[in-house]
């Protein structure tokens, strides 16, 4: 009896002291700082009043009984600096599961104690990594391996779920909507967004800080770059996103990243540690990690009017040659001596002043400068022509100490990640099987290819072509599914598409004013949700029964606030979603606009390249010009020669001021001899100059300019055509030409590229004579290239520098094999995988690929020509007869075959 009394008492005290324990962990702070803490509870009642539409649906979850402290602070927390697009299309109950699984990371994974409180903040807690449409990722991931990264260190945890990442999801170029992480595993492929989108995510659903990181553009090259840090042992490491390497610090991007002019990450909330942000709002800041990856200086740029006075609020940006045009690595503004200043890489920038609609601009060297002055003197309308050479920072050495052992595991692994991944693949629905299934609406052939091309969403679209099987009057299936982006294809649940599909009526409108202006879900770069028929009932019960275009503008600028710079993460609000909220950014609005006038059956759509918003009326496109708070002007339609009728038809705009009328000018855009269709963003660009500064126009894929001489028809104004032609070593000759576009005018430009001088330039000798084996045959090099050069690149199939390459061989197929030589494309025996497959893509009949058994051949080039070979693959030459190495690549560049045929 004394015993089970003494057991008794024992008992107690333990379920006291866990009792405290529970009561003080419950009533912990989650932001211990006391006055950052009282900074984010004012911020939180400034944003939960902003939000009060949403009320109901955002903060309701502030009355769970089981709210604990933290888990209410880290609410706020989120609340306060959270982007529009999550306020408008997510509910509290989301946000409290992301809250409450951050911390349970924080708890169960070993190091989970270890991690500071502003990093936690900052870098697990937060659910957005960039403009992903959100999902429950976090949930799923820390299921699946809590138990097989536990015991691990937390550096070697992260190598795991790297991993676990590649697993799931290989390189694959796509659109730049960003997929949401559990979107991006069911299709299997991701751009480097995406990959990058899931291996934050998923680092941080296991609770180690992890943040995405951007190069908004090479300087070496076009195209950009995104991939992950993560934080352990104190300090920040990198890591290419579903690529793993044996070690953390190690990419096939360390080489490229050491040319770069910038690399920044965009951080959510209030961030203390500011002692090298770019930029710093009230919600957000952006940080300058480029010094993690290369050689860096602190520039300082003064800006002054004619007389040299300092002018303070100008607005400095600090522009990178990139895709044709020059691109903005940054914008600061200067304080009160004229003085702004970036820390960037040793290459060349152009800097360009503006303020109040006057601009300036200087080239700097970075290599030789560290300061510059800028005047701003220049006002919209000379017109001349300005030439640059733009030279990219010098590569930098990587020494990367990595076992042989170490390799070879990593290799095996690799291997088998593909091999789990190629067997998911194998899982999607094969032809013989969607040929089964039977539409009156679309042939056996049209079903397949729907069914392909939707990948890992292939039940959702079979059941959405089974919904819309029997043939109906007005339903135009086919036309809806091939509206869609192939990203939609991919993730767009059936009953989302259902809420979408509509019926023509010819007496309404012609078709082609149907399939532009009301047959589409897409409208931009949004995520696809369920608008059209909630927006429909709802203005109705707004407007009246018959509303006009005029009245649902009106209602627009009476009850939608906009605010620009509030959803910093670019993510589009739904159109839903800015019916709830009430707050909107510019290209919301006008996204919602479009979904408005499609609900009520107004065709509508927004211009891919220049951004404006057009509405069919009185039988004509009509501009809605939302800046001037004015009802839409009148465009009438004039046939410009266009290969679709899916696309406006550009014409006579007319505006009204007074008794006068402004028409709209032409451009008629020509191409030197050589150029038989110069390509969008790779050799030219078009930009309109709009306040201080030159913003350009999207025309990629557009029938617009598919067809030379091209047409255009803009508005008057003052404009720019950049042009650029590159070197193999990434130095560009750049052309700017500044003009005006008249009413009523028509001029013509040509696309002048500057050319290339040949530089000679030989990289080495090899002995024509060396027998190679190709494909288990060995031949003489040679014999191998009767009467052209060689092309031989030697290719790591598994990472997304060679598929690259492979993708610009594909697309240039024509050229290439009018060139008429042959590419020989070898593996080394460690980067082969069973996975890789030349079936996959329609090369030219010139390639040939092989294994390089023991690397032979490029043992010997290497050992022949005393060439540096940094493991950088693809590495390509170009070899002529006599055996003399003309030509050589190595590494990550975009436009490689345009570069090869040049060359050529």
């Amino acid at each position: 009896m004394k015993h089970d009394i003494q057991f008794l008492s024992d008992y107690f005290k333990i379920v006291l002291v866990l009792f405290i324990i529970s009561s003080c962990h419950s009533h912990s702070h989650f932001i211990t700082d006391k006055y950052y803490r009282k900074q984010v509870k004012t911020d939180f009642e400034i944003r939960k009043k902003m939000a009060n539409n949403r009320a109901k649906e955002l903060f309701t979850v502030f009355d769970d009984k089981k709210l604990t402290l933290k888990e209410k602070e880290a609410l706020e927390f989120l609340y306060a600096y959270m982007p529009l697009s999550d306020l408008a299309d997510y509910d509290g109950s989301f946000f409290l599961n992301q809250v409450r699984y951050a911390f349970k990371a924080q708890n169960e994974m070993p190091w989970g104690k270890d991690i500071p409180e502003e990093i936690f903040r900052h870098f697990v807690l937060v659910y957005r990594v960039n403009n992903e449409n959100l999902d429950t990722a976090r949930y799923m991931i820390f299921d699946l391996l809590k138990d097989r990264i536990k015991k691990m260190s937390m550096n070697d945890a992260a190598l795991e779920i790297n991993h676990w990442c590649h697993e799931k999801v290989s390189y694959r170029p796509a659109d730049s909507r960003t997929s949401a992480p559990l979107a991006t595993i069911r299709t299997g492929f991701g751009r480097c967004g995406e990959e990058s989108t899931l291996a934050v995510t998923a680092m941080r659903a296991m609770g180690i800080p992890a943040r995405q990181c951007y190069t908004p553009r090479w300087a070496h090259c076009d195209d950009n770059h995104a991939w992950v840090e993560v934080w352990g042992d104190g300090k920040w490491h990198y890591l290419g996103a579903c690529e793993p390497e044996p070690k953390l610090d190690m990419a096939w991007f360390s080489i490229p990243a050491t040319r770069a002019m910038m690399v920044h990450c965009k951080v959510f909330g209030k961030y203390k540690n500011l002692s090298e942000c770019n930029l710093i709002t009230e919600l957000y800041a952006v940080v300058n990690m480029l010094s993690n990856y290369t050689d860096t200086k602190k520039i300082r740029v003064i800006v002054t009017d004619l007389f040299g006075t300092p002018i303070k609020d100008a607005t400095v940006k600090f522009k990178l040659y990139n895709y044709a045009e020059y691109f903005s690595l940054a914008s600061i503004n200067t304080d009160e001596n004229g003085v702004g200043m970036l820390t960037t890489g040793y290459g060349d920038l152009l800097l360009w002043a503006s303020k109040n609609g006057k601009f300036g601009y200087q080239k700097i060297d970075v290599r030789l400068q560290d300061e510059t002055t800028i005047i701003i003197e220049n006002e919209p309308g000379r017109e001349y022509i300005e030439f640059f050479e733009m030279i990219p920072p010098e590569a930098r050495p990587i020494k990367i100490e990595v076992t042989q052992e170490q390799e070879d595991i990593n290799n095996k692994c690799l291997q088998y990640e593909d091999s789990l991944r190629f067997a998911y693949l194998n899982t999607f629905m094969k032809e013989d099987k969607a040929k089964t299934i039977i539409s009156e609406n679309l042939t056996s052939e049209q079903v397949w290819m729907f069914i392909n091309k939707s990948e890992g969403n292939y039940e959702e679209m079979a059941k959405f072509i089974k919904q819309n099987s029997v043939k109906k009057s007005g339903l135009f299936v086919f036309d809806f599914l091939k509206s869609l982006s192939n990203k939609d294809l991919c993730d767009a649940p059936a009953d989302i598409l259902q809420d979408h599909i509509t019926v023509f009526h010819p007496e309404k409108y012609p078709f082609d004013v149907y399939a532009k202006g009301i047959l589409p879900a897409r409208i931009a770069n949004e995520g696809l949700v369920m608008w059209r028929n909630y927006l429909h009932c709802k203005l109705i019960e707004d407007l009246e029964i018959n509303p006009t275009i005029s009245q649902l503008i009106s209602w627009m600028n009476k009850n939608i606030t906009l605010l620009p710079d509030d959803n910093y993460y670019l993510a589009p609000i739904s159109p839903k979603g800015v019916y709830e909220l009430k707050l909107t950014d510019n290209h919301s609005r006008n996204i919602f606009f479009v979904a408005a006038c499609r609900a009520l059956n107004f065709p509508a759509y927004l211009d891919g390249a220049s951004n404006q918003v057009f509405v069919w009326e009185k039988e004509m496109w009509n501009i809605v010009d939302f800046e001037q708070n004015k009802e839409p002007k009148m465009q009438k339609t004039e046939s410009l020669n266009y290969s679709e009728l899916l696309y406006a038809k550009y014409g006579t705009k007319i505006k009204e001021e007074g008794n006068t009328k402004t028409e709209v000018g032409k451009l008629i855009l020509n191409t030197q001899k050589e150029f038989v269709k110069p390509e969008y963003w790779t050799q030219y660009t078009i930009a309109k100059y709009v306040d201080g500064d030159f913003v350009t126009f999207d025309y990629e894929e557009d029938p617009r300019i598919e067809i030379f001489p091209a047409t255009l028809c803009l508005e008057p104004g003052y404009y720019m055509l950049s042009t650029g032609n590159r070197y193999s070593d990434g130095e560009t000759l750049s052309r700017l030409e500044f003009f005006n576009i008249e009413p009523e005018k028509t001029i013509n430009k040509q696309i002048t590229i500057r050319e290339l001088v040949a530089r000679n330039k030989k990289y080495g000798e090899i002995d024509a004579n060396y027998k190679i084996d190709i494909m288990g045959k060995y031949t003489s090099i040679i014999e191998f290239m009767p009467e052209k050069e060689l092309i031989v690149s030697f290719i790591d199939p598994t990472r997304e520098p060679t598929k690259h390459l492979l993708n610009d061989i594909e697309r240039l197929k024509r050229d290439f094999e009018k060139w008429g030589g042959k590419i020989l494309l070898l593996i080394p025996p460690e980067k082969y995988t069973a996975t890789f497959d030349l079936k996959n893509y329609n090369f030219p009949e010139n390639v040939i690929c092989s294994i390089d058994n023991n690397s032979n051949f490029l043992k010997y080039i290497l050992s022949s020509t005393k060439q540096d070979f940094k493991d950088a693959y693809p590495l390509l030459f170009i070899i002529s007869k006599e055996g003399s190495l003309t030509f050589k690549s190595e590494g990550y560049r975009i436009g490689t075959g345009e570069l090869l045929l040049k060359s050529l």
